[in-house]
């Protein structure tokens, strides 16, 4: 198989966790991807990254500090998976596409909607794929979730309820995920809820928000990060940072379908941590256990009692998952699964690689585009602007940047 030539820009943490999903899809019969370059402002970083690469892949990606040198080098490079920070997305991505590349870029597709839109405009200009690595809804549960709901196994959708808390005062992952600048925690790991709530309820009309930062100063706690992904930067953490993004947020929403949500994100939760979610229909209940966890989705029908596991997937036996998540994850029909979070997480990315591909080699639409992302970002800055303007906020008026408050001073920070 013909594999396209790719490189990985942003060499930190989140590039390793998508090498490893590299990796995972190197190891089957399904790799169409090559990387060919490991490219990071910080020389550092990008050749750590290569050292990793050459030894997992076996081969030793050329390593570069700008992407115009990547490209001058590198005449048959065809396409770059983007895992900057989130607050450089718009510039690095638009960069990519006026040099001629596809884009595979990382959740969320920018920090404000104005850096979407900047990036959407210029893949317009360039007519080259654009991909959101958005993970959630392609693990296994999470698609038994929707098609449990698509087939009206729990009547007509009425409230979704989404709702967590913990965190406390310490740096969750990385500093910048308490920078407003940079979108902050609520922004960075609230697209991954946006979307999925999305995926499940259909598009939402408006939303009506609180939000509050209850710690404006965060700790270095024991631990940096998730699994061993961010270990080589633990030095680099500051004993303390000033934290500018918002850590609570208590919302309403108005999905288009006439039914209600409540999202409830606090990440300044101390003592006991939680998370809850499910949609209640006409005619039961759907508890999923959310994504890379493996939990059983639970039913509770008012006709039929409590499901769970591979009883669910009676309900539903035209399920069955795409070919290149049914190969990685070793079966086409999941109740549950049994693989750590580290697992699920490169399974997941390298599904994200093999559409990328096959995008580029095909011209399809990739599942999460430039829309879809910008969508699960709108609803997120819609509670954000809902925060400051105390009143509801609409996904239209987010989207077309005619309410842009909250987002008026990242906006300036970036130039955009």
């Amino acid at each position: 198989m013909d594999r396209v030539p790719i490189a990985i820009v942003g060499c930190g943490g989140m590039g390793g966790r998508h090498l490893l999903g590299l990796k995972e899809l190197h190891d089957t019969e399904l790799c169409n991807v090559e990387l060919v370059a490991a490219c990071d402002l910080r020389r550092d970083n990008a050749e750590h990254l290569a050292d990793d690469a050459e030894r997992l892949l076996g081969k030793r990606p050329l390593v570069f500090e700008r992407m115009e040198a990547m490209v001058e080098a590198l005449p048959d490079l065809q396409g770059v998976d983007i895992t900057t920070d989130s607050g450089s997305h718009h510039a690095v991505a638009s960069e990519a596409f006026d040099l001629g590349l596809h884009v595979l870029c990382e959740k969320p597709l920018a920090v404000t909607i104005r850096g979407c839109n900047m990036i959407m405009e210029a893949q317009r200009r360039a007519g080259k794929v654009l991909s959101v690595a958005e993970q959630f809804r392609r693990d296994p549960m999470c698609r038994l979730t929707k098609a449990v709901l698509d087939a009206g196994i729990i009547g007509d959708p009425y409230m979704l309820f989404q709702i967590s808390a913990g965190g406390g005062n310490q740096i969750i992952i990385l500093p910048w995920r308490h920078d407003k600048n940079q979108g902050g925690i609520v922004v960075d790991a609230g697209v991954h809820t946006c979307d999925l709530m999305q995926y499940y309820m259909g598009d939402a009309r408006e939303i009506y928000a609180h939000t509050a930062l209850y710690e404006p100063v965060r700790y270095k706690g024991s631990r940096i990060g998730v699994a061993h992904f961010y270990e080589h930067w633990v030095g680099e953490v500051p004993d303390e940072i000033e934290a500018t993004a918002v850590d609570s947020l208590v919302s309403l929403i108005r999905f288009e379908s006439g039914a209600t949500g409540q999202w409830t994100t606090f990440v300044a939760a101390h003592g006991r941590g939680f998370s809850q979610s499910g949609i209640y229909g006409s005619e039961g209940s759907l508890h999923s256990p959310g994504a890379r966890n493996g939990g059983p989705v639970t039913v509770c029908l008012d006709r039929g009692g409590e499901l769970t596991g591979d009883a669910v997937l009676h309900l539903v036996p035209d399920f069955h998952l795409d070919p290149t998540t049914a190969r990685l994850f070793g079966e086409d029909r999941w109740g549950s699964y049994d693989f750590t979070f580290p697992e699920a997480d490169r399974k997941l990315v390298a599904v994200e690689y093999q559409e990328f591909g096959e995008c580029i080699e095909t011209g399809r639409r990739p599942e999460v585009d430039a829309y879809v992302g910008r969508k699960a970002l709108a609803l997120v800055n819609a509670a954000l602007e809902s925060g400051v303007l105390n009143r509801p906020v609409t996904l239209e008026e987010v989207e077309s940047e005619r309410t842009a408050v909250y987002q008026a001073e990242v906006n300036a920070y970036w130039g955009i």
